[in-house]
């Protein structure tokens, strides 16, 4: 029932809270948005694609006022004024005139103090909210929607509203030629009961090129590996997860997946032919499963994987990840909403993610890594054992440029794999310096809405790729201090 039906004036509703959901106009067809999904007092409140993040939940309260409840902050009249063309931002919520609204049945939300309405002053992406006289204008129509996480999203509250910390499911159904083959044991039920425990954000990351009965033109998909994966995932979807299958070791080395001129004519029907394998077998699944186009992609060897890639291989991603999206949603069922991250060359934050071009679609986010800085997060020269804070800009440069190319212009951000080996230190292990810097990174991207995912390969030693958290054979967290941290960054 739209909320529009409930609600009559200022303190007259039904005492229980209203659920958080959208408010879309009438004339633009866009969401009621907190620009730059900022939290602090005084962000310009605006209209903008709707692409289910926090910035874009509102929940009308009995009250009578307007919560975001990613910021904890209310609509808010600028310094409690009336006349027309006063702005709407978020302030501390206090009770006062300013932040008091009337959704009314015919579609306008009124504030009595002023006896004038909420009003869109355009259209377009970022056309702020004042209030105006009452006139009945489309830009003065609101939806204010029960549950709804962007435009036509049936799943409820926008998922990156529920998404909180993420996990890796490493070196399992990415591993060749099969899930068992890198010596990690088969995953099981209680593995991913145990996962739920910490994180309700798994990624699963499949490598599928050993795992095809047949070359071109069909490229099929082995069955019996699908319903393998199909398992995994009923699992964690059973346990209120949302779970993220990507292509992961089909491109590195000199695999099929190189993204450059020479060989997109070979790589784009396979890739093609897989992603929509993959999106049929799997299209009833509702918002809770997410596809993610590739992992690292890069030129065979890993040519300039970390430095973002040329002109050639900007081209080709571009190609793939709109390929991608357009495999998905041609799969019919729930992929026509569903989630799709798409990446940039190498999932590089910097140069990478500067010559990504994100397709037109209201259901896509950004996945990268951050492995910043190498000299901490492995054992490289000079292999740095502490974090005290002063190398915090390397990280942190890696969101803030992917706040300023996505986030703040409302594209969800995931940073899909981010991590530190464990190594010696001081005749133990330094697993407190690794809380520091991987709950340092979680807790930085939270301020701009991204989520993260940290990788866990299940090497549980000391020393270089030793990223593992749980003993994936007695089901015990072997980093305790790393999990509980990441986990409370979300809660």
């Amino acid at each position: 029932m739209a909320l529009a039906a409930l609600w009559t004036g200022p303190g007259t509703a039904s005492a229980a809270v209203a659920t958080p959901g959208t408010i879309v106009g009438g004339q633009s067809g866009r969401c009621v948005d907190a620009a730059a999904a900022g939290t602090a007092n005084g962000t310009v409140v605006q209209i903008y694609d709707c692409n289910g993040t926090g910035a874009q939940q509102w929940q009308v309260r009995s009250d009578g006022s307007i919560l975001n409840p990613a910021s904890g902050r209310c609509l808010d009249i600028v310094s409690g004024a009336t006349a027309n063309g006063s702005r709407a931002q978020l302030y501390d919520c206090n009770g006062t005139g300013a932040q008091k609204w009337t959704v009314n049945a015919a579609g306008s939300i009124t504030n009595p103090q002023s006896g004038r309405c909420l009003d869109a002053n355009g259209q377009a992406d970022s056309s702020y909210l004042q209030i105006w006289d009452c006139a009945g204008t489309a830009n003065q129509k609101w939806t204010v929607n029960a549950p709804g996480g962007g435009t036509g999203d049936p799943a409820g509250p926008g998922i990156w509203s529920q998404v909180r910390a993420g996990w890796n499911l490493g070196n399992s159904f990415d591993a060749t030629p099969c899930e068992t083959c890198w010596g990690n044991p088969a995953t099981t039920k209680a593995m991913i009961d145990t996962i739920a425990t910490k994180f309700n954000f798994l990624r699963i990351p499949v490598t599928w090129y050993p795992h095809l009965t047949s070359g071109a033109p069909g490229y099929t998909v082995d069955p019996t590996f699908l319903a393998r994966l199909k398992q995994v995932v009923d699992w964690a979807v059973a346990d209120g997860m949302y779970v993220d299958v990507n292509m992961h070791h089909d491109g590195g080395g000199d695999q099929w997946l190189i993204p450059s001129a020479a060989r997109l004519p070979q790589v784009r029907p396979e890739f093609n032919a897989i992603w929509k394998q993959v999106a049929g077998y799997f299209g009833g699944y509702d918002q809770h499963l997410l596809f993610e186009a590739m992992n690292e992609p890069q030129d065979a060897n890993g040519g300039n994987r970390y430095g973002g890639g040329t002109s050639d291989n900007w081209s080709a991603i571009n190609t793939l990840n709109q390929d991608f999206v357009n495999d998905v949603r041609a799969a019919g069922g729930s992929n026509a909403t569903r989630w799709l991250l798409v990446v940039p060359y190498g999932a590089n934050a910097q140069t990478g993610a500067n010559n990504l071009v994100v397709p037109n679609d209201s259901h896509v986010a950004v996945s990268v890594h951050t492995y910043n800085p190498w000299s901490f997060c492995s054992t490289t020269a000079p292999n740095y054992t502490t974090w005290d804070g002063s190398m915090n800009y390397l990280p942190d440069g890696d969101v803030n440029n992917a706040d300023r190319l996505f986030s703040s212009r409302g594209i969800p951000v995931v940073w899909t794999e981010f991590g530190a080996t464990v190594k010696p230190l001081g005749g133990g292990d330094n697993a407190g310096q690794v809380a520091d810097y991987e709950t340092h990174i979680a807790s930085y991207a939270k301020q701009f809405g991204q989520k993260t995912m940290v990788w866990d390969n299940n090497s549980t030693g000391l020393g270089d790729d030793q990223f593992g958290l749980l003993d994936r054979s007695t089901l015990t967290w072997q980093r305790p201090t790393i999990v509980n941290r990441l986990s409370a960054v979300y809660n």
